[in-house]
């Protein structure tokens, strides 16, 4: 697997967490809601660090879909609202999650007002990105995120992205518990709630799990095993981040072999991270690899087994982003007949 992956998740979680803790309590929050398929392990990761006894925490089990539904269908949210009232939750809640947009926030609070709750929701994320000011900021809501936080940076470039952009496929991959996404909410007998899920992508149709979840559980087994050393606390988030992001930024050949081959649901389309279409294909369908490379969830993965070699392709993947954003603002500018000529492409706040 690589000594890149001995301890790739343990430092940031670890650290991720304890500043979670802190805003939490700064919050006088009542509880800690770990939401989406990767609550499972931040609320065993949570426990591990014997933070339970400080401010309790629990998974809710969501995604987008099933919440969008829940907002749209009477029987969703009727069973959504007994499953919901099992938590017992109270006054302010945090939303804790990888984040990025804050939708489920947004549709978790839509909810709430909906159904006459009284509960005030804050998102705590591992990030924010430029999405957010839209979904929460317009709005109102009140979030933050711990390694990058788009709602409180300057007014973004027209070039501008956050940190994750080039690997966020791999970033969320590595924290997935091996269940498939909740799809809804169904009302069972005794007036118990039963979760609905769509099909694991990390298991066959007999259910037997593929060497890729068992590569993901071993790497959040030893995460877990690193919270429990006696070392913490963990507070540099930048530098507990550094493994993560060297792997998905500067990958070595090996690793984009190994990594690439994680299949990854995107809007129903399951195909793996990083898988590039032969060269003589490529030669003679030039528009087809540049869909290729745009569906990819982890892009510098992608450029590694595509050109090989031992540098840097961060550059490329800077000079692709500023080239698609450009046909993006021509094709605004056209449809407004205004068109915006910006300058060279540089590198970003966060020096990728």
């Amino acid at each position: 697997m690589g000594s890149a992956a001995d301890d790739l998740l343990g430092p940031l979680t670890g650290a991720y967490l304890s500043w979670l803790l802190q805003g939490s309590l700064a919050l006088d929050a009542s509880q800690v809601l770990f939401l989406s398929r990767e609550g499972a392990f931040f609320c065993r990761a949570w426990e591990t660090l014997g933070l339970q006894e400080k401010l309790p925490a629990a998974h809710l089990e969501c995604s987008r879909t099933s919440l969008a539904g829940v907002l749209a269908r009477e029987d969703q949210a009727e069973a959504f609202a007994l499953y919901l009232q099992g938590f017992g939750l109270r006054g302010k809640v945090v939303l804790a999650d990888l984040g990025w947009g804050g939708t489920m926030q947004v549709l978790l609070t839509s909810f709430s007002q909906a159904r006459g709750l009284g509960l005030s929701f804050t998102g705590l994320y591992m990030g924010l990105s430029f999405h957010a000011r839209r979904q929460l900021g317009d709005r109102g809501l009140a979030a933050r995120g711990f390694l990058f936080d788009a709602l409180r940076e300057g007014r973004p470039g027209p070039f501008a992205f956050t940190p994750e952009a080039p690997f966020i496929g791999l970033f969320e991959s590595l924290f997935l518990e091996m269940r498939g996404s909740v799809t809804g909410y169904a009302l069972s007998g005794g007036g118990r709630v039963r979760i609905l899920r769509a099909p694991c992508e990390f298991r066959d149709r007999a259910g037997v799990l593929m060497p890729e979840g068992r590569m993901i559980l071993q790497l959040q087994d030893r995460a877990l095993a690193h919270l429990r050393r006696p070392e913490g606390p963990w507070h540099r988030g930048r530098e507990a981040f550094a493994p993560l992001r060297r792997l998905g930024m500067e990958p070595t050949l090996e690793e984009a072999r190994l990594y690439g081959r994680i299949p990854f649901l995107d809007e129903g389309v399951c195909r793996p991270l990083a898988c590039p279409l032969p060269l003589p294909a490529c030669l003679f369908h030039p528009l087809a690899l540049a869909a290729d490379f745009r569906r990819s969830r982890w892009k510098m993965g992608y450029l590694r087994l595509f050109l090989g070699g031992k540098g840097s392709w961060a550059w490329l993947y800077r000079l692709c982003r500023y080239l698609f954003d450009l046909c993006s603002l021509l094709r605004k500018g056209e449809n407004n007949e205004t068109i915006f000529r910006p300058g060279p492409p540089g590198p970003s706040a966060d020096g990728q």
